[in-house]
């Protein structure tokens, strides 16, 4: 007997909540929650350019483009399973270190995130089958490719319910407005696009450090054109995500004023203008490398609008006329107008093998492909800091969220 009140008064529901020190209980949850969408969003950015990639290859009878996509089914295969483990990490920290708002959060949406976890079974099935069936099906493509087009779909109703949860965060409703709450649609679009863009830049930055090391020039060939490719599609979403960005910064502007007042004006608004830099290194170097890997007349001089209106949108807020801070907007829609421009005149021909670049071209590659990753994981952060001092903005703050959850009455969970 008194051993068993030994044991229920080690485990009693009074017992002090776990602080972590110095870097904070949100720190260590964003970071493992962080390291955990880098390969979750890459798998869902990548189960959407393969097959796109593989049916481009089939239209084209072009090999190179069966070979980007097998490549990226290989890397999904191998990294999925990683990025599941991280993301069940990242719930067993926030559930011992914010109890309290774990259980409520989890009660108000039970029933999408028992979806959202057990679709990754149907997830999985796909993927392996779409890799492990790749040489047995090279006679029925058509059913290959429908194979991961069906499976994509599977891993982005995990997106869908995910944003659900994370925009309500945000932007709190209530009923079925908990759901489809003010900045839900923004934000999972914004989020979609986001997933093809940093990817693809990723991807353009790996394959230019293959070209670098590959001493076949077959090999050599095969990763510039692969990273000509990937940054293209990374450059045109990027300019996608741009827009919807915007449209998602207004949704919280009128359904959280005060959440982004804070984000803008409190001691986290220097994360914007660091974001307006990585969006003009990617903006930047998209233009330095279509000038190096197919120069045209106009490029320079193209090249050269871009990097003043990158660096105008980069300038700090104090320095721009008093109500004429709006310019920082006009500059960054001149240089992804310019940019867009500059793409479509130095494209090369449909059947042109893109020839070997400079190490010049490859350092930009890589530095463009770097930094679409560190804005990506920014935009996050950005967006969680923007609380303030809630987990739940007006409803739930952050002392509130500590201890373990005690439930209201009987029968409250569904």
């Amino acid at each position: 007997m008194t051993a068993l009140a030994a044991l229920q008064s080690t485990f009693s529901v009074n017992q002090p909540p776990v602080q972590i020190p110095v870097i904070t209980n949100r720190w260590v949850v964003g970071v493992v929650f962080l390291v955990h969408i880098i390969f979750g969003s890459f798998t869902m950015g990548a189960l959407v350019l393969g097959p796109t990639y593989e049916w481009i290859g089939l239209r084209r009878e072009d090999p190179r483009f069966e070979r980007y996509a097998r490549a990226l089914g290989n890397v999904n295969q191998k990294i999925f399973s990683l990025g599941a483990t991280l993301g069940g990490m990242a719930v067993i920290v926030l559930v011992g270190l914010y109890s309290k708002f774990f259980v409520t959060l989890i009660s108000l949406f039970f029933w999408p995130v028992v979806v959202a976890f057990t679709i990754w079974f149907f997830t999985i099935g796909g993927i392996l089958l779409y890799n492990l069936r790749w040489d047995q099906m090279q006679t029925r493509k058509g059913l290959h490719i429908a194979i991961v087009y069906g499976t994509a779909p599977t891993e982005h109703i995990f997106l869908v319910i995910i944003v659900a949860l994370d925009s309500y965060m945000l932007t709190p409703g209530t009923g079925i407005g908990a759901f489809f709450n003010a900045s839900y649609l923004p934000e999972l679009g914004h989020r979609f696009v986001g997933n093809l863009s940093w990817a693809s830049f990723f991807i353009a930055g790996v394959a230019a450090v293959y070209a670098a090391a590959s001493r076949q020039p077959v090999n050599r060939l095969y990763f510039h054109w692969a990273a000509r490719t990937s940054l293209v599609v990374g450059f045109v979403t990027l300019a996608i995500q741009i827009a919807l960005g915007a449209v998602f910064i207004e949704s919280i502007k009128h359904a959280s004023p005060g959440a982004f007042q804070y984000s803008v004006t409190g001691p986290f608004a220097w994360l914007w203008l660091v974001q307006a830099t990585f969006i003009a290194i990617l903006l930047i170097g998209s233009n330095l490398y279509f000038a190096q890997s197919r120069p045209t007349p106009a490029g320079p001089a193209l090249t050269a609008i871009v990097i003043i209106t990158g660096l105008a949108t980069m300038l700090p807020a104090a320095l721009y006329p008093k109500n004429l801070f709006w310019l920082r907007y006009v500059a960054m829609a001149i240089a992804v107008a310019i940019s867009l421009a500059h793409w479509l005149i130095s494209r090369p021909g449909r059947h042109r093998f893109v020839q070997e670049l400079r190490r010049s071209s490859q350092v930009t590659l890589a530095v463009t492909g770097a930094t679409a990753l560190v804005l990506f994981l920014l935009m996050g952060v950005i967006r969680e800091t923007a609380r303030s001092n809630y987990t739940v903005y007006g409803v739930m703050t952050e002392n509130d969220s500590y201890g373990i959850f005690q439930p209201p009455t009987k029968g409250y969970y569904p």
